[in-house]
Order: structure tokens, then sequence, then C-alpha cells
């Protein structure tokens, strides 16, 4: 937004004199002098008349800076604004597949604002198809997902661990004394993903697999909703093993064949990460590597 020309006019009427004006400008007399003559003649009329050895605003002149001052305001006002916007800029963005999501809130978010006291932080959950395409777009610094395979052309990742899907099933929608296989579930209601997330093609598989065609299906957007439908008893589900240890009520099996996939902090391969990236990895390095999620 460039008003310096009217910000020259009302220096030059609040001073009365063009070298007074001009120094306050870091500019010659002669360059503000050159100035006001090309606005007068853009505008078609003369702002300044010489009276009594100074610089003063004719008729015309006044209308002039009157609006001139409203503009120059509302460039102050527009770049306060902005400055107030650019105040709330986070130094760092982190986005996390809902596996990670408690952990990073609870363990490594607390200590990040203790390393940087005052710095601003986002946290956001999501599926991790998400996550990668907050990565790739700018929209995230760094991110925690899962995949069923490592190695991104565009990102830089380290794997922390391995993990897999195991069948759950809670235990008051099983027959009492019955031996649990998948062949059991087959009359059971299932909590699969919502279609279009990264582990519903694979819960798909599964099913096709062992040739399970539930007659009821619940949809939930996260396997923290659905370990809490597993809970509440509302069907059987798939569920990551690293979530299946703090679930009560439950009866949990193993996949054969197993549904295994990584465990991933990842972010962009050429932006370098900040200070605040930088220690955000140590940390998620060193609480993830050789433990399970919660």
């Amino acid at each position: 937004m460039d008003v310096t020309v009217m910000e020259y006019m009302l220096k030059l009427a609040e001073e009365k004199n063009l070298t007074r004006a001009a120094e306050h400008f870091y500019i010659s007399p002669s360059a503000l002098s050159q100035r006001l003559a090309r606005e007068e003649e853009e505008t078609g009329c003369i702002l300044f008349e010489r009276k009594d050895g100074g610089f003063v605003p004719t008729r015309k002149g006044e209308i002039y800076l009157r609006y001139a001052r409203e503009i120059v305001a509302a460039k102050e006002e527009t770049y306060q604004q902005i400055a107030k916007l650019s105040s709330h800029f986070f130094a760092l963005r982190i986005v996390s597949s809902y596996q990670f999501f408690q952990s990073v809130s609870e363990e490594i978010l607390p200590e990040l604002r203790r390393l940087f006291p005052g710095a601003r932080f986002d946290l956001q959950p999501a599926d991790s198809y998400i996550v990668r395409h907050c990565l790739l777009n700018g929209l995230a610094d760094i991110g925690l997902l899962c995949l069923s395979a490592a190695g991104d052309s565009l990102l830089e990742q380290e794997v922390l661990g391995m993990d897999r899907l195991t069948a759950a099933v809670p235990e008051s929608l099983l027959p009492s004394g019955q031996e649990l296989s998948l062949n059991t579930l087959k009359t059971l209601p299932f909590i699969l993903l919502q279609e279009g997330s990264s582990f519903r093609s694979m819960e798909n598989e599964i099913l096709y697999e062992h040739e399970l065609y539930p007659a009821t299906v619940y949809e939930a957007e996260s396997f923290l909703l659905v370990r809490d439908l597993l809970r509440a008893g509302i069907g059987a589900a798939f569920l990551p093993e690293s979530m299946t240890e703090t679930l009560q009520g439950c009866r949990i099996f193993p996949l054969d064949p197993p549904k295994a996939y990584y465990r991933i902090l990842a972010y962009p391969k050429y932006k370098e990460l900040g200070a605040e990236g930088k220690a955000a990895r140590e940390l998620a390095l060193s609480f993830f590597r050789g433990r399970k999620t919660e």
C-alpha cells in the first residue's frame, strides 16, 4: 500500500518547511519539491502556496489533505491488523495421526512449551492420508502418521516402529465358552473406519480374505472412537495392537496373515526444520521408538 506521497504532503503541511519535512523522510528538499510538483500536476491544482516564508495549504490543498489523512490512517490500521494476525503465527504446526495424538498432546507438547516459553504450537489430529497431504502442501511442519509402506520422495521419513491390526470383540457379544476365531465374528456387527480413511482399505481386505460380510456396519472417524465403541459393546472391530493394552471387557486375538504397518515421523525434505521442529523431532524419536503408542 504505497501512500508515501500523501505522507510527504501531510508532513509538509505540519512543518510548513520543505527542508524539515524532507529530513523526516531522509530525502533531499529538492526530491520533496519534485514530488510536490508531480502531485500538483496529477491533481490539476495547487496544493500549497508560499506564505510568510512557509508552505501553507490552499483550499483545494485542505481537501486533498483531509482525504490523505483518512487514507494514511487506513494504511496504519491495515498494518496493525496484519501485525495482530502475524502474532498468531505458530512456531510449529504438528499434524498427528489419531493413534499418536494423545501421547503427543500429553507428553511432547508440554515439553515443547517448557523448552520454548511464549512460542505458539498448533497440534491437529487427522487421518494419515490427511497428515501426508498437510505436509506436502505446506499446511504442517511435522507429522506423525501410519502407513503400510515407508518411503516418499518429497518427505523425510523416520520409522518409529511397527504396529499391526488385531481383532477385538466385546465379551458381551460372545457366547460363553465358545472358542474365539474370526469365524466366530461372522454374525456380529462390525465397527469400521470411514470409507476413504487410510486403514479402511486394509480392513476391507481382512473382511474379504476371511469371508466376513457383516450385515451391520458402524463407521467411526478414528481408532480412538472405535475403541470407545468397543468398550460400549457395539460390535467387533480391528484395532491396532498398541491400543489394546488399555482395552477392558474385550477379547483380543492376532490376525493371520498379520496386517502390519509403519509408524512414521515425517517432515518436508526441502524445508529445514527450525529449532522448535528439531526439538519436536528429537522428543518424538525418544518417546515413540522402542515403545508402543497409547
